[in-house]
Formats: structure tokens, C-alpha cells, sequence
């Protein structure tokens, strides 16, 4: 038998100037059809979000799903057996955008048949220049952007809305986890990033309205809370001073389990990097995008800061997470590195010794300097290739011997996930690591298992142990 817990809490072991926001809901006008008696536009009617993309996506498709099923629509998830299909999509690579041009097509044979009503494109790709031709050639009937997702609401049949970031709708509470967004856009330059195109400036909400938040969602039952934002750590408050230390501060006050993501170097202060391992409730794992080794690499990115820089941080960061995961994303191939550029970023990535990354191979953005860069400094595809893998293989070692020490240690793990193909659930430790344990315990139940194996990117633990 498998005894579970509410968990008690882990075993220690400068930015660009924000821009204020204030949202809010529209009343809905008396008689509205919603939550007042009369049938939902959607009874009867079904609905199908695809999402594509960062957590971002998926939590804006979370309020989507909010306003469709307020409008009184079933979830389902085949294209075929749904009357409105909205796709959240992504836009920073170019294969993300091919990938939604197969998606369009069938969802356009599909109207034609008679089999789907309405489509609806969100996301990214819905803000960028290219959604005027999507919804021409293949018969989109809404296009949103990423600041206008709750003009949704009318398409579905609810009342209109104003922007919101915390919509009076049903379906997040009482879920056991739970994304917060505490900022939006970017106002970073990256040479090959299209998000703040797409995603605008950054906008960063006021501290009481986050918390607030956050404390509806632990009443209702969430005890994993995500902070989220583009470059989360940019958070400012306009008026008071603030920076994100003090607000995640006060989060992991609030809520039973805290993360956020994603950062970026030039922001991350000390603090922050201690906060985590001071605090019993936020999770010991760091996501910190690194993209290079090299200097001159970054410099050509505009990524605002050296490798020395990123190692004294990821310094601090083990000096006071000493049982924590590090991540990272680091690209290949961006137009102008040499083999001494590459030298230099597998350099990095043993000093820095990751737990996991995410490594791409560069693919040019329209509309973003790199992809310029391209036309005159374009790197070999078979020597991305090549350097794409021995990056992958080095993480992968240090991966493996991080985990493998971690093997014997009694963990509390909390379970987040469903079941893998063999029947167990996916989990995770406070120090961050993924654990697959067998164990009926549901999602947002801790139980505690001795680690038994381990590989380079998840650890395998044995029976709980009570």
C-alpha cells in the first residue's frame, strides 16, 4: 500500500525598464446565457486546442480552454470530431511554422467536408506577418496574436472581454499545478530570436495582483505554482522597486511548491540564486539559457554578457543549491562561429557540468539579424550537425554522472505527471530531477522511494518506501 503526503517541504542540502499593466474583465451584460440559467452558446458543440510551443503557449492555451469550455463546449481531441479547432502556435523556428501549414491544410479539407465549423490561429504565428496569407489560403476564421487571446470569448459565443491574466472563468482551481504569468514580452535583441516581434515589450504585472493570484490558487486546491515570463527574472515592479527576488520571495510564502522559468543571465542576481536554496519551498532546479561558450559568439548575439560571467553565476547557484539541476539551451551553428567559437561552448559545458539542455541547431528567423547574417556567414549543415551532436553527447556525460550518484539517496518525490509506457508515474525531487517511480499515487501526491537507477535525463526509484 502507498502512503502519500502534502509534502513538508524540501531538505536544504540590471534589465531593461519594465512597463505596468492593469487588466481586467468586462461585467457581463444581464441575461448573458452564461452561469445564469439559460443554455451555453456551446452546449452540444465540441472544441479542440492544438498547442505548439513554450509554456507560454500552454498556459494561454489554458484560458482559452477556460473560455470555451464557459461557453458551454466538450473537449475533444481529434481534429474530426471537433466544431471549432483553435491552434496556439509557435514561431521561433522555422519548421514550427511548416508544421502549422500541415496542420491549416487539413483543418481546411476538413471545412470542406463539412466535418469542422470554425478554426481559429493564435499564438505567435497569429502576430507575425505570415497570418494574413495563412487565413487567406487556407480559410482561417479568426486570426489572435499574443495580446488579444480573449477576443476568443466572442468567437465561441461569451459575452466580450477585456485582456486578463486572471479570467473569472472556471478550470484552473483545483488543479494540482498551475502556470502564473508575472510578465509578458521582451525587450532583449537577441540576433536570431523572433519573440520579442511577436510578443511585443515587456510588460510586468504588480506584485500584489501575482500574489493574489497565487493565493486563489492554493484555496482551490494548486500546489505546484509556476511562475512564468519570457526573461521571468527581468520582473520589475514600476513603482516600489521591487525586482523578482522579492516577489518570488513572497510566492514561495504563499504556495506549497514554486518554479519559474525561463531567465536570462543578464538579470539573475545572487539573491535570487540563494533564495532557492534558503527557501524549503521553491524547487532546486535553475533553467539558465547560456547559447554559447564563446565571446565573440555572444557578442554577435547580443546576448549582453561574457562566459565568465555565466560560470561565476552557475558558481553561486551550486555553492548554494549544492543538490540542484541545472539547464540550459545552447545553439550551434549560428552564422559566423568557428571551430574555436564551438571549442569554447563544449568548454562551458563541462565546466558548467549541466543536468540537462536544450540544443539546437541554428535555423534563421525571418526578419531577425542572424537570419541576414546567414545569407553571407552560414555554417555547413553537416557541421552543425556534427557539433549539434558532440554538445548533446557532453551534457548526456555529465548528465549521467550527476544522476548516477544520485543513486541509493531516499527522495521525496512529487508526482506531476500520469504513467510512463511501463505504468509509472513521472515525478519529480525537490533538487528538480525527474523521477519515474512505481506507484498508484495521483498527480500533486508526494511519496517517498529510494532511487535505484538512473540515466541522463530522468532517475529510476524502486517501491516507496512508505
Amino acid at each position: 500500500m502507498t502512503s502519500t503526503t502534502n509534502g513538508p517541504g524540501k531538505v536544504s542540502t540590471n534589465g531593461p525598464a519594465p512597463v505596468a499593466v492593469t487588466l481586467g474583465r468586462k461585467p457581463r451584460p444581464a441575461g448573458s446565457g452564461v452561469g445564469g440559467g439559460a443554455l451555453a452558446p456551446g452546449a452540444g458543440k465540441t472544441a479542440c486546442i492544438r498547442t505548439f510551443g513554450c509554456q507560454m503557449n500552454v498556459h494561454d492555451s489554458d484560458r482559452m480552454l477556460r473560455m470555451i469550455r464557459d461557453a458551454g463546449y466538450a473537449e475533444v481531441q481529434r481534429y474530426e470530431d471537433a466544431d471549432v479547432v483553435v491552434l496556439n502556435t509557435c514561431y521561433v523556428r522555422e519548421n514550427a511554422v511548416d508544421r502549422v501549414r500541415g496542420h491549416l491544410g487539413e483543418l481546411s479539407r476538413l471545412k470542406k467536408e463539412g466535418r469542422v465549423k470554425k478554426v481559429a490561429l493564435t499564438g505567435c504565428v497569429g502576430a507575425a506577418k505570415e497570418s494574413s496569407e495563412l487565413q487567406n489560403t487556407y480559410g482561417v476564421d479568426l486570426v489572435l496574436g499574443t495580446h488579444n487571446t480573449y477576443e476568443l470569448a466572442e468567437f465561441v459565443g461569451l459575452p466580450g472581454m477585456e485582456e486578463t491574466y486572471t479570467p473569472d472563468l472556471p478550470g484552473t482551481e483545483g488543479e494540482h499545478q498551475a502556470f502564473v504569468t508575472i510578465m509578458t514580452g521582451c525587450n532583449y535583441q537577441c540576433s536570431y530570436c523572433i519573440v520579442p516581434t511577436v510578443r511585443g515589450r515587456m510588460a510586468c504585472r504588480p506584485m500584489e495582483g501575482v500574489v493574489e493570484e497565487v493565493r486563489r490558487l492554493v484555496g482551490s486546491g494548486t500546489k505546484y505554482v509556476t511562475l512564468l515570463g519570457q526573461t521571468v527574472d527581468a520582473w520589475r515592479e514600476k513603482d516600489g522597486g521591487k525586482r523578482f527576488c522579492d516577489l518570488l520571495e513572497r510566492v514561495a510564502d504563499e504556495a506549497p511548491r514554486v518554479w519559474f522559468t525561463t531567465s536570462h543571465p543578464s538579470n539573475m542576481e545572487d539573491r535570487t540564486l540563494r533564495l532557492i536554496g534558503e527557501k524549503e519551498t521553491i524547487v532546486g532546479r535553475l533553467h539558465l539559457p547560456v547559447q554559447s561558450g564563446s565571446d565573440r559568439m555572444l557578442r554577435a548575439m547580443h546576448r549582453g554578457y561574457k562566459a565568465d560571467r555565466y560560470r561565476r553565476k552557475i558558481e553561486v547557484f551550486r555553492e548554494a543549491v549544492p543538490d540542484g539541476t541545472l539547464s540550459t539551451d545552447i545553439i550551434v551553428g549560428h552564422p559566423g562561429e568557428t571551430e574555436a567559437d564551438h571549442e569554447e561552448t563544449l568548454r562551458l559545458v563541462e565546466d558548467c557540468a549541466f543536468d540537462s539542455a536544450y540544443v539546437f541547431k541554428f535555423s534563421p528567423r525571418k526578419g531577425t539579424e542572424a537570419a541576414e547574417m546567414a545569407a553571407e556567414e552560414t555554417v555547413p549543415d553537416d557541421v552543425s550537425q556534427k557539433r549539434f551532436l558532440q554538445v548533446l553527447r557532453a551534457v548526456e556525460g555529465n548528465a549521467s554522472r550527476r544522476n548516477r550518484a544520485k543513486v541509493g539517496a531516499l527522495e521525496e518525490i512529487y508526482v506531476r505527471h500520469g504513467r510512463t509506457g511501463e505504468g509509472r508515474a513521472i515525478g519529480e525531487t525537490w533538487s528538480g530531477h525527474a523521477v519515474h517511480v512505481p506507484t498508484g499515487a495521483a498527480p500533486g501526491e508526494y511519496v517517498t522511494a529510494r532511487i535505484e537507477g538512473a540515466g541522463p535525463h530522468v532517475l529510476y526509484a524502486g517501491e516507496p518506501a512508505f
